[in-house]
């Protein structure tokens, strides 16, 4: 009995969970750039926004492409607040935090334009953002027991349906 529940704590405790949060636009697909935000500290839900970065999609390990923001000033609005967020030139990332303003809830960016390295100009509508998740959920040990059957759990979504699925 005894060695049953040690092997019972040992798989409890041997138990991982990897839990990450950023910020997605809601209802915008571009094919060439990819728009999130970062928090400060990427696994706590209260960490305030650090920055948004704009990604040229055709960037990857062999050949590195950039998209650089046009405007030298962009503007967020959260919690019926308006914020002026200076933006450094040439940069993807529009730096929040290192400016001195706290956004820790949904918000919308009003970026402008966006140049590609290719000299492509694309217009960002205003984006309105939302807090997600991503978490993994898995166990080495009863995954071992468990030969060719894997019992990761995957979520990527929204935190409020993250509360609504746990419910």
């Amino acid at each position: 009995m005894k060695s049953f529940l040690v092997l019972i704590i040992l798989i409890f405790l041997t138990a991982c969970i990897n839990t990450r949060y950023y910020y997605y636009p809601e209802n915008y697909k571009n094919n060439n750039i990819s728009v999130s935000g970062n928090l400060v500290e990427f696994n706590n839900q209260n960490s305030p926004l650090n920055d948004i970065w704009i990604l040229d999609l055709r960037d990857n390990y062999n050949e590195k492409h950039k998209a650089k923001i046009l405007s030298s000033t962009i503007k967020i609005n959260s919690n019926g607040k308006e914020y002026a967020i200076n933006t450094k030139p040439d940069s993807d990332h529009i730096y929040v935090y290192d400016q001195g303003i706290i956004i820790t809830g949904d918000f919308t960016a009003y970026i402008g334009k966006v140049q590609l390295d290719n000299g492509k100009i694309i217009d960002i509508p205003p984006l309105k953002f939302k807090k997600h998740i991503y978490v993994e959920k898995y166990n080495a040990v009863s995954d071992a027991l468990n030969k060719g059957a894997q019992t990761k759990e995957i979520f990527s979504g929204t935190v409020e349906d993250y509360k609504k699925q746990k419910k």
